[in-house]
């Protein structure tokens, strides 16, 4: 088992504390997040999936509690800028924080903020936009306003990981892109997590893209964690997902269907290749038992 990378210990927060405003939007939440893993984090709208990953690199402070990133605490006198170069974060509709004239000057701003010499600055700009699949020399020149959406939500997960993180948490990634966008996207993260050994926080409303990508689902609801299991033992739980007003990958919203209607198929499969592969061997195995019978 890899070491931690992230752990909170009876995480609260509580926004405008001691004000007519208050409100607690985490309540004593423990989490531990592994190097290596692909976690999805989800949850209702307003269970505190932002609110939690926020602490990730100090953007919060706990309330109560402890956030220990990489070995560092979280707290007011913490070298933060540490704990930011091992969390990138990337929130909703990250293009919006695209400004610079060149793709290149973009992804670059990052790591001449650090003070990097420019030929290490190249290097991180070139090296980032061939992850997230951009040739450099083709779209570093480009205005990154002239790119797609998909484009250009690649090119702001490029200027994080050219700061080199060691968790990459990702806010809603696909929001409003199209289905071929997302295909894409989503495939780019995957191989980040895949070759580059990269720890990965997915927050999603989409169940499926949590189901193709995710190892762990944490559930969060009310500010408490509801959930936390690996990926097919959580999609498993469907009533208690549906109770808080959750659903379930499409494939196994089907397959649990067929079961109710008499099918014996097993529910535990969140691809449509998975659910098809799934029908395909109860009907064979139907066969089978029918023509044994006749």
């Amino acid at each position: 088992m890899s070491e931690p990378v992230v752990m909170c210990e009876g995480l609260v927060h509580v926004y405008l504390r001691g004000t007519p405003f208050e409100s607690v939007a985490l309540r004593g939440v423990d989490l531990v997040i592994r190097r290596g893993e692909c976690l999805g984090l989800v949850g209702p709208t307003g269970s505190g999936k932002s609110t939690l990953v926020q602490h990730f690199n100090g953007l919060l402070r706990p309330t109560e509690g402890r956030v220990r990133v990489g070995g560092v605490e979280v707290r007011p006198g913490s070298n933060l800028r540490d704990v930011r170069r091992k969390v990138g974060l990337l929130f909703q509709y990250p293009e919006h924080q695209l400004f610079e004239a060149t793709v290149f000057d973009d992804v670059a701003f990052g790591p001449r903020n650090l003070g990097l010499a420019p030929d290490e600055v190249r290097a991180r700009v070139r090296e980032s936009l061939q992850w997230v699949g951009l040739d450099p020399d083709r779209f570093g020149p480009r205005s990154p306003f002239s790119l797609s959406g998909g484009e250009m939500r690649r090119v702001a997960i490029a200027g994080v990981l050219a700061m080199r993180p060691e968790v990459l948490v990702l806010d809603e990634p696909t929001a409003g892109l199209d289905p071929e966008g997302r295909r894409e996207l989503l495939g780019r993260v995957r191989d980040l997590h895949r070759r580059a050994g990269l720890t990965v926080v997915l927050i999603s409303h989409r169940m499926d893209d949590v189901a193709r990508l995710c190892q762990r689902v944490v559930v969060l609801h009310q500010g408490r964690v509801f959930l936390d299991a690996p990926v097919r033992e959580a999609f498993a739980q469907a009533d208690e997902l549906r109770s808080i007003g959750l659903d379930v990958p499409r494939a196994t919203d089907v397959l649990l269907r067929l079961r109710a209607a008499g099918l014996p198929v097993r529910c535990d499969r969140l691809t449509v290749e998975e659910a098809c592969e799934e029908i395909a061997r109860v009907i064979r195995g139907n066969r089978s038992w029918s023509s044994s019978g006749a």
